[in-house]
């Protein structure tokens, strides 16, 4: 009796039509250009499934004293990606915009105080592709402390 409830089991498995998706969880740490090895990976650093027209934002702390490195990367046929950065605040003050540049892909920056920030990617509309297909899309943040950082270390102070 088990093995006739095995072999009916080991049929229903292979038999059955298999949905896939497309896994994009890690997509970002494989994909995405890093910056130099001075840099170290932010765990706020993000992959998602994506269309064509689709806009997300994903929303990530800059802590003072740091300098920042990102890196948004996608399959080619989506490239190229535009990204913005802007400062989460009522006005949403624009800080970036990578049109400005042809659409590069990276972009790094130091930060004198702690803030909130936004970076919006967005997948432009190809009129010659299928508008429901779906891509991958990373955003890669990286971050080391500042030079300037370094000079207002206080030996004396102690725990938190």
């Amino acid at each position: 009796m088990k093995k006739l409830l095995l072999v009916f089991l080991s049929l229903f498995l292979f038999l059955t039509p298999r949905v896939t998706s497309q896994d994009c969880t890690e997509y970002h740490e494989f994909n995405c250009t890093f910056a130099d090895w001075t840099y170290f990976y932010s765990r706020q650093s993000k992959s998602a499934l994506f269309k064509r027209g689709q806009i997300s934002e994903l929303r990530f702390i800059a802590y003072g004293g740091e300098d920042y490195f990102v890196s948004v990367c996608t399959h080619r046929k989506f490239a190229p990606v535009h990204f913005k950065v802007y400062e989460d605040n009522e006005e949403k003050d624009l800080l970036y915009d990578n049109a400005s540049e042809q659409y590069i892909n990276t972009v790094s920056f130091s930060n004198n105080r702690t803030r909130k920030l936004i970076i919006e990617v967005s997948i432009p509309v190809n009129s010659e592709e299928d508008p429901n297909e779906k891509r991958c899309v990373g955003v890669l943040i990286q971050f080391k402390k500042t030079e300037a950082g370094a000079d207002n270390f206080d030996p004396e102070k102690t725990g938190f």
